[in-house]
């Protein structure tokens, strides 16, 4: 048998769904929920706890507790995909804007990255990315890759607005079959918390990334900004 606070949560849940209490809105107090559903106020704020950790309640000192957009559930760390096939696959319609590309040298931390030399030349590609009709169309992810210039000449000359990077790879022959990312949580540096309309003190989770061709080639470099407010992210692992 359920515990009476998942109760009281799977019940909450089905008034955000069918928009007694809707996205923005405040939700009753915890003595007046405690009243209404007949437990205890213990009993209610562990079921408001639990809303909270899910993303679906956002609890505000003074003010009361309010229904928010629960986070978007990002696949990018269990596989070899662009965020553009990630999208198409949940029927999300994904929004471009390209900040930055242009050619440079490398640097010691990409020509590391890319196992190259800090005198040769990327592309360096900046993208920030939202989903449509979704928190209010803010950005979900701020992302720089770096290319080898001499491995795909002609980048620097395509618009990513609407194209997939990995589907230009995979029309050269240099499809990503293999990745290495690592996540942290970051306060990220200024342009990046302008760029994703948050505050320069709220957290991000960063994600950085080799893909290797199948001939075990690394053919790009990403830093990836998610706001750590509105992401989460799913890892498989197959034994």
């Amino acid at each position: 048998m359920q515990a009476r606070y998942v109760q009281i949560a799977e019940e909450l849940r089905g008034r955000i769904a069918d928009g007694r209490y809707p996205l923005g809105g405040r939700i009753p107090t915890e003595n007046e929920l405690a009243e209404g559903m007949g437990v205890s106020r213990p009993t209610v704020r562990q079921a408001l706890d639990m809303l909270a950790r899910e993303g679906r309640l956002v609890r505000v000192k003074g003010s009361g507790t309010f229904v928010s957009q629960p986070k978007l559930v990002h696949e990018s760390t269990s596989f070899v995909t662009g965020y553009r096939e990630e999208s198409r696959k949940k029927n999300r319609v994904l929004r471009t804007k390209v900040v930055c590309l242009q050619t440079e040298k490398a640097g010691e931390r990409v020509g590391d990255a890319l196992k190259i030399s800090p005198g040769e030349t990327v592309t360096r590609l900046v993208r920030i990315r939202n989903l449509e009709n979704l928190y209010s169309n803010a950005p979900v992810v701020y992302t720089t890759l770096y290319v080898p210039l001499k491995l795909f000449p002609e980048m620097p000359q395509l618009d990513f607005t609407d194209a997939s990077f990995y589907e230009a790879l995979d029309t050269r022959g240099l499809s990503v079959v293999h990745a290495s990312r690592k996540l942290e949580v970051v306060i990220p540096p200024a342009e990046v918390a302008a760029g994703l309309g948050i505050t320069p003190f709220e957290p991000a989770a960063f994600i950085s990334s080799r893909g290797y061709t199948q001939g075990g080639q690394v053919i790009e470099y990403t830093e990836s900004y998610y706001p750590a407010s509105r992401s989460s992210f799913r890892i498989e692992i197959n034994r």
